[in-house]
């Protein structure tokens, strides 16, 4: 089967940015993370959510293509950090904790759980540029103009899109509400 022309040039994106930008992402990458094999995870990650872009990219050394590739790295490499944190507090949390605490836990654990199950299920539900815009402000904690620059919009537009997204979820919670109510 052969390669459509589509694929060749996205191959070749694909390298061309490996070749100039690999380097520098591992540079980013390790000094948010301080590890040289998650740095390297970092950049491998890094790459395959830039596929996706390839077709946006116009020229390897652009100003756009150095900013997507630097926020892409970026937020990576902190989804990393914030992994290991999270990780690390939990298993310091279970060492310290008694067979009581950890019983109540489990139960605080099942309920978080099931909250984030329908937090989950409610946001598939939004509209992607709502779901995508309270995914960078509520998970990644980007700011406005971080979001602005990835996306390609205003800061203000940013701001407006959060807080459409934010009601429309808000509106989605009650309506889950009301039928559970009708049907529980």
């Amino acid at each position: 089967m052969k390669a459509s022309s589509d694929e060749i040039f996205q191959n070749n994106m694909l390298e061309q940015l490996y070749d100039s930008y690999e380097y520098k992402m591992y540079g980013i990458a390790y000094s948010i993370l301080n590890n040289e094999g998650q740095a390297e995870d970092a950049v491998q990650d890094a790459f395959i959510k830039l596929i996706p872009h390839l077709e946006d990219i116009n020229s390897v050394a652009s100003v756009q293509t150095k900013r997507l590739i630097t926020y892409t790295i970026k937020n990576v490499a902190i989804d990393i950090y914030r992994r290991n944190r999270k990780e690390s507090e939990l298993f310091a949390k279970g060492v310290n904790e008694s067979v009581i605490n950890e019983n109540q836990q489990g139960i605080a654990d099942v309920k978080t759980i099931e909250d984030r199950q329908i937090v989950v299920h409610l946001l598939s539900r939004l509209p992607s540029k709502y779901r995508e815009i309270i995914r960078y402000r509520c998970y990644y904690e980007l700011s406005y103009k971080e979001i602005s620059l990835l996306l390609n919009i205003s800061e203000k537009a940013a701001a407006k899109r959060y807080e459409r997204g934010r009601k429309l979820l808000k509106e989605l919670m009650e309506e889950e509400m009301i039928g559970d109510e009708l049907y529980g």
